[in-house]
């Protein structure tokens, strides 16, 4: 009898776990699909704008660049603005012929570069196809709890739009730059907040 009572119990045990084991494993199915629906409207939507700009006529002054627009403005924010002008879609190649038309870039020849380095680390932009980005409409400005984080990402972003402006500027360069505009450090050494700043962010 005790024997059986032993069985019984091994074989609740066993029909609970294998239970919540398929539980687990219909919850974490049903976070995947939610994901790929959710991946599936975005480049049903990106489609549909691409098929709505390419099939419409395609006029001067709708794909051109004023120079009054672009003024004082960084790369990431001029493909932003190009993006906007498309249903929030940005083809690459397009984006970086007009650029150029507009003399934005000081040399050229990095503009391929320049651009596509922006479009894949900024989270401001989705990549829906090759050489196609989609503006990323969820993204908003994390509001942060401490002082050293905002002073922190406020030097990020400085850095960020400084180096998006001119790619060949050197740390030093950009120290010189911010110190010189009147940045606010908050009481940090500028030297060694920008150094933290600049090898959370990649650059060499």
């Amino acid at each position: 009898m005790n024997t059986i009572s032993a069985w019984e119990a091994q074989t609740r045990e066993l029909f609970n776990r294998v239970e919540q084991e398929i539980k687990e494993i219909q919850t974490d199915t049903e976070r995947r699909i939610a994901i790929l629906q959710q991946r599936k409207w975005a480049l049903e939507e990106a489609l549909r704008a691409y098929q709505e700009m390419m099939g419409s006529e395609l006029t001067q002054e709708r794909y051109s660049l004023d120079r009054r627009d672009i003024m004082n403005r960084s790369y990431r924010e001029i493909l932003s603005m190009i993006a906007s002008r498309n249903n929030g879609l940005l083809i690459a190649r397009q984006a970086i012929r007009l650029m150029k038309e507009a003399n934005i870039f000081g040399n050229p020849f990095n503009a391929d570069s320049v651009v596509y380095s922006i479009l894949n680390r900024s989270q401001e932009f989705v990549r829906v196809g090759k050489g196609v980005y989609k503006l990323n409409a969820g993204v908003g400005r994390t509001k942060l709890s401490t002082q050293k984080n905002e002073r922190a990402s406020a030097l990020r972003q400085a850095i960020q739009e400084l180096k998006e402006r001119n790619p060949q500027m050197t740390k030093s360069e950009i120290l010189n730059t911010l110190i010189k505009k009147g940045f606010d450090f908050k009481g940090k050494r500028p030297s060694s907040a920008v150094n933290m700043v600049w090898i959370k962010l990649g650059f060499t």
